[in-house]
């Protein structure tokens, strides 16, 4: 423990633990990224002359940077590069769309902009004409493009600039109700508490080989950098061709921390590649992003026999996660959802159930569930209105007033403190009256079919007409009558998929979750087949 960094400060940066384990052991791996090991001394050095030339170029005053990039040393080296000017950094995910990315550059008023060679290829025309004076890429295109020989010709930087805890530390855009993505901001504070509970629960070490699985603009991706870099341990970038079935890299390159959505492992399952004792170099597993279905925690604790499992809960909104429930031994189980429970708040914040006039609830009663402490967010950039709809000052008969943030998720408490969710709000349907959970459906469907990669969807039906429930599976050779059968067994008549649809992959989203909305497409597009009636 001689090597841990005290993050308990009145001042933070992001960067500093990563540059101490640098200036102790600048020999030691701090990234494996594109088969190729990254040294602490030789990562800090090219975050140090990125910091510099962000310095310059904005003369001092750079506040936020977006990071244009995918799974590459120059996205890694430049996060790092920006937390050290004291900046916050915007990561933006090149396989967007244009006009996406070009909405979310807007909107974050970027002083400057750090692109790899995946960056580079798609700044043209429409996205070119909203960026910021000041690109760092591989290699300078035109006038407004600076190349790495820039940088290469700065003086590194000095020690990391230590920043107020109310400073943001980066902005990550979400999903808006309104079409329009909307950017969460969290601070130093925000980030550095969390941190800290990480730390003191998982005890990483500089021998800790953790996994980056998601994309930088997936805020778990903040976690796996973050506690791998503030230990002196080494993150290993998953390659994009192996995002679905990544088992052999794991072995490669003998990982002891893993952390990636449900759906990856589900998958890895599907296609055999979770046999008893397959991953014995894992002693820590975090799970988060989605549900955790039951099977899948069962079929991950026999792969990664030496493996502590962590089901973790959590918003954008509250910093990476905000609950946890650990999987070891026998599962606390959602009851008719076949799930994972989320388990207890993490310490320091405060969880609580709201009714639909933001009243708290008692233990045992269903609601939306509502966060308050330290890991809230400082709300929505550029957005009062919404930071006040979704972050409102609430009085609690207990702890008095103070600022919730209303997750959106349907959630109930337990007598033992333990939570339970039961699916986004916006998932809970009502047909023929009768308020419907997607989430039981699901429950369901996993049971009966046999695979975890199932969705059931509400397909609105024509003017007048009332919406349609439709399900959709992966990975199952069951006979359709017989699914609608089981079904018919479990559910009553209103809550029964109208349809249900094999597909030969499960749509996922660029943070490897069910994309619900692309599998409406698919249904509107009538690119679906094997339809059961």
């Amino acid at each position: 423990m001689s090597d841990q960094l005290d993050l308990s400060h009145t001042l933070f940066n992001l960067a500093q633990p990563f540059s101490q384990h640098a200036e102790k052991h600048p020999e030691r791996t701090a990234l494996n990224v594109d088969d190729r090991d990254i040294s602490y001394g030789e990562l800090s050095s090219f975050a140090k002359r990125i910091a510099a030339w962000l310095q310059h170029e904005t003369e001092g005053n750079t506040r936020r940077v977006g990071v244009l990039g995918s799974r590459s040393l120059e996205v890694y080296a430049g996060i790092i590069g920006t937390c050290w000017t004291g900046a916050a950094y915007v990561p933006l995910n090149p396989a967007h769309p244009t006009s996406r990315l070009a909405n979310m550059i807007s909107q974050a008023r970027l002083d400057a902009l750090i692109v790899d060679a995946t960056g580079q290829q798609i700044l043209t025309g429409e996205l070119l004409d909203v960026c910021p004076d000041s690109i760092l890429a591989p290699e300078s295109g035109n006038d407004r493009l600076h190349g790495h020989d820039v940088v290469d010709k700065c003086t590194p930087a000095g020690p990391p600039v230590m920043m107020p805890l109310d400073k943001l530390a980066y902005i990550i855009f979400t999903s808006g109700t309104t079409g329009q993505p909307k950017g969460v901001m969290v601070t130093l504070g925000n980030i550095q508490h969390f941190l800290q509970v990480i730390q003191e629960r998982y005890q990483i070490s500089a021998n800790d080989r953790l996994s980056q699985h998601v994309e930088i603009t997936f805020d778990p991706s903040v976690m796996c950098m973050f506690m791998a870099w503030g230990a002196g341990a080494s993150l290993h970038v998953v390659p994009q061709h192996q995002l679905m079935a990544p088992a052999s890299f794991i072995r490669k390159q003998q990982l002891t921390v893993w952390c990636s959505v449900p759906s990856t492992v589900a998958f890895m399952d599907r296609m055999k590649m979770l046999k008893p004792g397959v991953f014995p170099s894992l002693r820590l597993t975090i799970f988060g992003g989605e549900m955790l279905p039951a099977a899948i925690a069962q079929a991950w604790q026999k792969a990664a026999v030496n493996s502590q499992v962590d089901n973790q809960y959590g918003a954008t909104e509250t910093t990476i996660a905000s609950h946890v429930e650990p999987c070891s031994g026998e599962l606390n189980i959602t009851p008719n959802h076949g799930a994972v429970a989320i388990g207890r708040p993490f310490p320091g914040l405060l969880a609580a159930i709201v009714d639909g006039d933001r009243n708290f609830l008692p233990t045992g009663e269903t609601g939306e569930l509502a966060i308050c402490g330290p890991q809230v967010s400082a709300g929505y950039w550029q957005n009062e209105a919404l930071t006040r709809e979704r972050f409102p000052l609430l009085d609690h008969p207990q702890y008095g007033l103070q600022n919730w943030y209303l997750t959106g998720d349907l959630a109930y408490q337990e007598e033992s403190g333990i939570f339970h969710c039961l699916g986004r709000i916006d998932h809970q349907v009502k047909i023929l009256g009768n308020r419907i959970e997607l989430g039981e459906i699901e429950a369901h469907m996993r049971d009966v079919c046999g695979s975890d990669l199932v969705a059931a969807v509400v397909r609105a039906g024509e003017p007048g007409a009332m919406s349609d429930i439709i399900g959709v599976i992966t990975g199952s050779d069951i006979e359709e009558d017989a699914m609608r059968e089981a079904l018919r067994s479990r559910l009553p008549s209103y809550m029964l998929p109208r349809r249900i649809i094999k597909l030969d992959s499960m749509p996922l989203n660029s943070s490897g979750k069910i994309d619900r909305n692309a599998i409406v497409a698919l249904l509107d597009q009538g690119v679906a087949q094997n339809v059961c009636k």
